[in-house]
């Protein structure tokens, strides 16, 4: 099976209000975190960085586009990492990309109560926290986004569902996928790599 990577790193930070993917963290911008540990799976040739290798989009869907387009003809299976989710770990991404499902994407119970604006209530056992990474079969996913039909998409699991009638596969992760959206945020990111770095010192003792 070969392997490929697209990190998607163009995004305007609009929240953020900024680039958030070129903030330093640790002495690194955070876009390397992720970029890195995918880069240490699929390796040099069969990894792009949107916004950095090629130019993105004018949105997410043109982000994807651009790079599945980019990537090895002979690839067979995609992961898609965001620079925003830096903590993503290398096992993760195996999973993914073992993963023999051709929609697979992790997800998070929610914990927070949710309710439509017009005060209707909605049962949140029925529900995930739809995250990223998300692995797909690459060819079903270049085909759905070179028909045209797609726009201005958030989720590739739902371009496949939508193009193919193919239902993602849910594998229920840890919540060090957090995303950063807005300056704040890097404070759990922080939490995060501080565990995760005392963690990996453990396992190295």
């Amino acid at each position: 099976m070969q392997y490929s990577a697209i990190l998607l790193g163009a995004g305007r930070g609009t929240r953020y209000k900024g680039a958030k993917q070129d903030v330093l963290f640790h002495d690194k911008p955070l876009w390397r975190y992720a970029y890195e540990t995918a880069l240490d799976i699929v390796g040099e040739s069969r990894i792009i960085a949107v916004g950095k290798d090629i130019p993105g989009g004018e949105t997410r869907t043109g982000s994807v586009l651009k790079g599945l387009e980019a990537l090895p003809t002979d690839t067979e299976r995609v992961v898609i990492v965001e620079a925003a989710r830096p903590m993503v770990r290398k096992e993760q991404i195996l999973q993914l990309l073992t993963d023999t499902h051709p929609s697979t994407s992790f997800v998070r119970p929610l914990v927070n109560t949710i309710i439509y604006r017009d005060g209707r209530y909605i049962n949140r056992e029925e529900l995930y926290d739809l995250l990223t990474p998300q692995a797909f079969d690459y060819k079903l996913l270049l085909e759905a986004y070179g028909s045209g039909k797609f726009s201005d998409m958030t989720d590739e699991t739902r371009v496949m569902f939508e193009f193919h009638g193919i239902k993602p596969h849910f594998i229920e992760t840890g919540s060090n996928l957090f995303k950063v959206t807005y300056p704040g945020d890097l404070d759990i990111i922080e939490s995060i790599y501080r565990t995760q770095v005392k963690g990996n010192a453990d396992i190295n003792e």
